[in-house]
């Protein structure tokens, strides 16, 4: 048998922060208390699943959130999984937003007559994030997605984090909206808030600048929208003008050049505001019909 601290003062293995979160994951250590275990040894089925773990990331460019199968993030831990993309800190501000928007709004909003919708969820990181931190401004949530195993990581996550709220709560199978051709009629009676991070990365974005762990682990249909990118924005927006839901506001996040694209298509339909900017080209847009 062999310590946490043997293994991290072996040259062998170089990426020592790596070895410290799997030996903090693996046995339910907090990093405060890593060090009163340095000299304590670890089973051998312990070490093993280490060492695996540890060969998958620095040998196969396993995601290190795959290998632990959680992500720490808005300061809740998600699961994910290979089916999921793993959240990035842009995200972040699209929650901001969101939050800052439905504070704006005030004691004349009434929570039973706000929906929200979380169009192409993934693991659900956003409007568990917004619910979280604004619980009682909403009735009642949607959560699509086009692939089923994203939404039972998604419905994994929701019953991990939310257990003293009672939203009324549905996850969907759906292409973006199709879901809600049934419910035209519906949608004029609530105040709808619409979230979606849909793939905005064009095709050749995609294959020149994306790092390689990424593109041969995580699934490209999560990055990947079209040639210029916006291929699932113009289906989802198109599909809007067609419902024309009277009381609706988008939160949407895309590349800056894209904001412009889509202004030129559909000036005449929809406002669209930038609310932040996350580093120089990553835009979070608020949008609503005209």
């Amino acid at each position: 048998m062999v310590s946490i601290g043997a293994l991290l003062a072996d040259p062998k293995y170089p990426e020592k922060l790596i070895l410290q979160k799997l030996f903090c994951a693996y046995t339910s250590c907090s990093r405060e208390d890593l060090r009163s275990k340095m000299d304590e040894e670890m089973t051998d089925d312990l070490t093993k699943k280490m060492l695996d773990a540890y060969t998958m990331y620095a040998r196969d460019k396993k995601p290190l959130e795959y290998l632990l199968g959680y992500v720490e993030f808005f300061w809740n831990k998600f699961i994910v999984s290979d089916a999921t993309l793993i959240p990035r800190p842009e995200t972040e501000y699209m929650i901001t937003a969101v939050t800052e928007y439905i504070q704006e709004q005030g004691a004349g909003w009434k929570e039973q007559d706000n929906l929200l919708l979380d169009i192409g969820t993934w693991c659900w990181v956003l409007w568990i994030s917004v619910l979280l931190q604004n619980p009682n401004y909403f009735s009642e949530a949607i959560f699509t997605d086009f692939y089923e195993n994203a939404l039972e990581i998604a419905k994994k996550n929701y019953y991990t984090l939310v257990k003293t709220y009672s939203w009324k709560v549905q996850f969907l199978h759906s292409d973006l909206l199709d879901f809600l051709v049934r419910w035209t009629s519906e949608l004029s009676n609530w105040n709808v808030v619409l979230v979606a991070n849909l793939p905005y990365i064009p095709e050749e974005t995609f294959e020149q600048n994306v790092a390689d762990n990424v593109k041969n682990r995580e699934p490209k249909p999560a990055f990947v929208g079209g040639d210029d990118g916006l291929d699932y924005y113009r289906i989802m927006l198109d599909q809007i003008v067609e419902l024309h839901p009277k009381n609706l506001v988008m939160f949407l996040e895309m590349m800056t050049r894209q904001v412009d694209v889509l202004c030129q298509l559909y000036d005449d339909k929809f406002v669209f505001e930038e609310v932040k900017t996350f580093h120089f080209n990553i835009r979070i847009v608020k949008a609503y019909l005209k």
